[in-house]
């Protein structure tokens, strides 16, 4: 271990609140020796634990300081009236000094039970509130690792359908009435199983109540082939089986979609070749 290893363990803090062992006193004693950086650190903790106790002292009222003096008189007038009635008159009464010193030495350790009890609490707050911020940190990590690869299987998913030779593939560009001339949609139409996947390459987000629609044209005649959302990243979605069409077209309707087509917000339109 070197020494600002040594420095971190919290052998400085053990040494100066006296809780190191004789053998973690006299090591740290020596390493203090040794090592001037090891004493700086621990003049460092006293310098911040004295300021922390006049920052926080309170003067005690006069009133009390004079009842706990006048308390701790009769305390020991009264044992020193025993001991002399035990002894026939020949006990031992115990100075005024050492009355004040009591006094004073019990107040002191009072001050410093606080400061210890308001610092190891304040190191538990700031390590629980660290504990805390690291658990909601991985919880985000690990919602948006989920999210990336529920992206991913979409990606590969629609990967593999576009690359199949047996989709139809049918552009959609924007009509010339088209709210939006930059509109481009393209379908995927499976031959076989006339399943139709939905790719939006390009178009505006909709208002909360509207919704895309897209339909099949067959025989100069609209069919549903649902409604659908703009998502974030690659909006790919499975529609209707259409078994049969000749074009397809998307058109913007009330959320829920429509019975029939409205023409003058049709977006996007193409051809089956």
């Amino acid at each position: 271990m070197n020494v600002q290893e040594y420095i971190s363990s919290g052998i400085i803090e053990s040494y100066v609140l006296g809780l190191a062992s004789p053998e973690e006193r006299a090591e740290f004693e020596s390493m203090c020796d040794r090592h001037p950086e090891v004493r700086t650190a621990r003049d460092a903790f006293e310098l911040t634990l004295e300021k922390f106790a006049l920052h926080n002292a309170i003067e005690p009222p006069p009133f009390l300081r004079n009842e706990i003096f006048a308390k701790t008189m009769t305390s020991v007038e009264k044992n020193n009236s025993y001991a002399r009635r035990s002894t026939n008159g020949q006990g031992h009464v115990v100075p005024m000094g050492w009355v004040r010193y009591i006094a004073v030495a019990s107040i002191l350790l009072l001050v410093a039970s606080t400061i210890l009890n308001y610092y190891f609490f304040s190191q538990y707050k700031q390590y629980s509130l660290k504990y805390f911020q690291l658990v909601q940190s991985q919880e985000q990590m690990a919602s948006a690792n989920l999210t990336l690869q529920a992206r991913l299987q979409d990606y590969e998913s629609a990967w593999n359908l576009m690359k199949d030779p047996a989709m139809a593939v049918v552009k959609m560009p924007s009509v010339p009435t088209s709210p939006s001339p930059n509109s481009l949609a393209t379908v995927y139409w499976d031959t076989r199983s006339k399943d139709v996947y939905l790719l939006v390459n390009n178009l505006p987000q909709p208002g909360i109540d509207k919704q895309y629609q897209l339909w099949a044209l067959v025989d100069g005649k609209p069919i549903d082939a649902g409604v659908f959302d703009i998502k974030d990243g690659i909006s790919f979605v499975k529609m209707k089986n259409i078994p049969l069409a000749q074009a397809f077209a998307i058109t913007l309707e009330k959320k829920g979609g429509s019975i029939s087509p409205t023409m003058q917000s049709m977006y996007v339109l193409g051809k089956v070749s």
